[in-house]
């Protein structure tokens, strides 16, 4: 059975997939390989599960699945890894589109070792998402209600989980670059709000970075064309930004795709405080380590409505 984008990115009671395969292309950023990318439909409780095409390997030993326990580097990015040592790095793009876009369950098949980076948003694979469908299954989605406060702090980093009524994400960040400087940004997930306010906005780096990245092996694939680049305090892409709070509503988009890593969507309120990928791992990891803190709960047909945009009433 076929179900829309809008109900199925909020509290839908029923697991998605994608109606047909859909494949694309692009430059890994990190690397700056040509990457190709196959999104093909799965079974109910499979997951978001990255399978490498370009090894020899036995099938299983080059699936990964998109699992926080499988996360083995942030720097830069988020990089998952399987028993075997197949890595996937810059997943969290592609796994917010999935997530904003109500897939639950999708095999991605991909011939390198990193996610395409597309324009530096997940606009692009919102896109190829539209583009096949969703199909309902058979069996209910699980959400993760958050039912006490988890928070990480280090140093001035800081970023929660706390109990709440809907999917929201909050994020801020400081710069000392007056071009960005302290940003404010919140959106939730509900009513396929992601594709318009969240999914379009860009990684940023700054000129200044761009050769020591480089000569460590990252940012290969970088370009004005996948990247905002500040340089003396101006972004110096012609384009300019697609929104004031760009800078930050794209730590908005890394905080979906990274806490999407748990399985599940939230029932409950994420906050970040000049947080990135490392602190969104280790948010998950404090959670699913104190077991009275979230339940894993379903809900009936006639928790939401199309119609309404509280699609929850606790």
């Amino acid at each position: 059975m076929s179900c829309n984008f809008q109900t199925a990115s909020g509290f839908y009671p029923w697991q998605t997939t994608i109606k047909k395969a859909i494949s694309t292309s692009g430059i890994g950023l990190h690397k700056g390989d040509k990457i190709d990318i196959t999104l093909k439909p799965s079974e109910a409780n499979s997951g978001v599960r990255f399978i490498r095409t370009d090894l020899d390997d036995e099938l299983n030993k080059r699936t990964i699945l998109a699992s926080y326990k499988n996360v083995s580097d942030t720097n830069m990015c988020t990089t998952i890894k399987n028993e075997y040592d197949i890595k996937i790095s810059t997943i969290e793009h592609l796994m917010a589109a999935l997530s904003g876009s109500g897939v639950d369950n999708v095999d991605i098949e991909i011939n390198g070792s990193e996610v395409p980076i597309m324009d530096g948003s997940s606009g692009q694979f919102i896109d190829l998402i539209e583009n096949s469908g969703l199909e309902q299954l058979s069996e209910k989605r699980k959400f993760l209600k958050i039912k006490e406060h988890i928070e990480i702090i280090d140093g001035d980093k800081k970023c929660s989980l706390s109990p709440g009524n809907n999917m929201k994400f909050f994020a801020s960040i400081d710069f000392s670059d007056k071009v960005i400087g302290k940003q404010e940004a919140s959106i939730s997930l509900e009513n396929f709000n992601f594709k318009d306010h969240v999914s379009k906005a860009r990684t940023f780096g700054f000129m200044r970075d761009v050769e020591a990245l480089r000569m460590s092996g990252l940012g290969l694939g970088g370009s004005l064309d996948n990247c905002i680049i500040i340089d003396n305090n101006e972004v110096i892409n012609s384009e300019g930004l697609r929104f004031e709070n760009e800078f930050v509503v794209h730590k908005l988009l890394d905080a979906v795709g990274d806490i999407f890593t748990s399985g599940y969507r939230i029932q409950g309120e994420y906050k970040g405080y000049l947080c990135g990928h490392h602190m969104n791992n280790l948010l998950l990891k404090e959670l699913f380590d104190n077991e009275d803190s979230f339940e894993l709960i379903e809900f009936d047909d006639g928790v939401y409505s199309e119609n309404q945009k509280t699609l929850l009433t606790a």
